[in-house]
């Protein structure tokens, strides 16, 4: 049997494979980004108190971890970091932090004086390993989300939460991201801004969270 397509089913057809298609060169794209396991050695020290902060390369990216032990349980810190569309109330660096789909935020990073914000569109997902709980994201194109031309879009964009279980009160705190800025941040000051950016997530986490809790 011959079925006879109108034109309006057969641009709709089209659209679904481009749809598809698109999809599945995202996810080829996207997948080969590597995150860190938490219990990685050999950082470069950045800061060695608390925060600590560090980096070193895997997987051909710059990444980057920031750690801290705090007086709170896992739910308790978990509430926080586990809303990502809730981040720019949270971080001041983080000027936008929207919710485009289920698990999808589009992210935007203020960057002082001459330089271009960052922003990166991901997705995120949550999963538990013995008593701790890990938030991982990835970057991610959406179509209902532009290339702004004051922006740099991070397209390698990636990381993870690690709240790591030390007693019913007391957790430790890691977050590994890729530190790869792109676009006109100077090479030079990579390192100072990976540990600036580690020290103000921990220090701005912590207080948000003493500020909640007093």
């Amino acid at each position: 049997m011959i079925v006879k397509l109108s034109m309006k089913h057969f641009y709709i057809m089209m659209k679904s494979i481009k749809n598809i298609y698109i999809l599945i060169l995202i996810t080829l794209v996207f997948s080969e980004i590597q995150i860190p396991p938490y219990d990685l050695n050999n950082w470069n020290v950045l800061n060695k108190t608390m925060p600590w902060v560090g980096y070193q390369n895997y997987d051909e990216f710059p990444w980057c971890r920031a750690t801290d032990v705090f007086p709170y349980s896992i739910k308790e810190i978990e509430s926080f970091i586990g809303k990502f569309d809730t981040y720019s109330t949270t971080f001041s660096r983080m000027i936008a932090s929207d919710l485009i789909d289920t698990n999808i935020v589009y992210l935007r990073v203020d960057y002082p004086l001459f330089l271009s914000d960052r922003d990166y569109i991901v997705e995120y997902h949550s999963f538990a390993k013995n008593r701790n709980i890990f938030y991982q994201w990835t970057a991610i194109e959406h179509e209902d989300v532009p290339i702004y031309d004051n922006a740099v879009r991070l397209v390698n964009a990636a990381g993870e939460w690690g709240l790591i279980f030390i007693s019913p009160d007391s957790t430790e705190v890691s977050y590994s991201w890729n530190g790869e800025l792109l676009g006109d941040f100077p090479s030079f000051s990579l390192t100072t801004a990976w540990e600036t950016g580690g020290t103000e997530i921990i220090n701005e986490l912590r207080q948000a969270i003493e500020n909640h809790y007093k």
